[in-house]
């Protein structure tokens, strides 16, 4: 074996040693996570509105959080999100979907940076329907429910990366329907996590 080879490898064991000490440090028990994430999302809407001539839908949205390790690799928080959905794409009107609100948040890590996530969420909503110079906005409120499982890059003792592949089933009122507006959403979010430890 050369000795470039052995290099290498003693290089790639230490990569992986820090890692897992940066996790370990930073899922500790009592420890207080703060973070912010961005994602895309496609969804399939399971009762159609009314003027909707499309059935799946194009989420964009962004969120923050903060939560707490109240055991090692177990944390419990909230996180307050909102976003813009494409209620529709057909190019002859603008059908847009607004959305903004807060939930509790879990978390809980169950190898090494593997984790799986639940959530539920409580928002506002706003739809507008344009066509041409018209535009029409209605108010509504709704529930989102959440699982995901990802995966998180621990780069230091107090700074993190994760990727997390999301299921949010979402239902909707609207004052000018007799029933809930629902859809079912895929997407991927990419989160930037920051740990630390109040001092006593």
């Amino acid at each position: 074996m050369s000795a470039q080879n052995t290099t290498n490898k003693e290089d790639s064991l230490e990569w992986i040693n820090d890692e897992l000490e940066s996790f370990k440090h930073q899922t500790q028990k009592g420890k207080w996570v703060v973070g912010m994430g961005y994602g895309l999302g496609v969804s399939y809407q399971n009762q159609s509105l009314a003027f909707t001539k499309s059935t799946v839908l194009l989420d964009v949205f962004g969120m923050v959080y903060s939560g707490y390790f109240i055991y090692d690799k177990l944390w419990v928080g909230a996180f307050g999100f909102g976003g813009l959905r494409s209620v529709s794409f057909n190019y002859s009107n603008n059908n847009l979907e607004s959305f903004l609100g807060v939930g509790p948040r879990v978390r809980k890590y169950v190898f090494n940076g593997f984790f799986l996530e639940a959530s539920i969420g409580f928002n506002k909503s706003l739809l507008s329907y344009s066509v041409e110079n018209n535009v029409a906005r209605f108010d509504g409120f709704g529930n989102m429910y959440g699982l995901g499982i990802g995966f998180g890059n621990f780069w230091t003792k107090n700074l993190s990366l994760d990727i997390i592949i999301n299921y949010y089933y979402l239902s909707t009122d609207y004052e000018i329907y007799e029933t809930s507006n629902t859809s079912s959403n895929f997407s991927i979010t990419a989160n930037i996590n920051f740990a630390f430890k109040k001092k006593k």
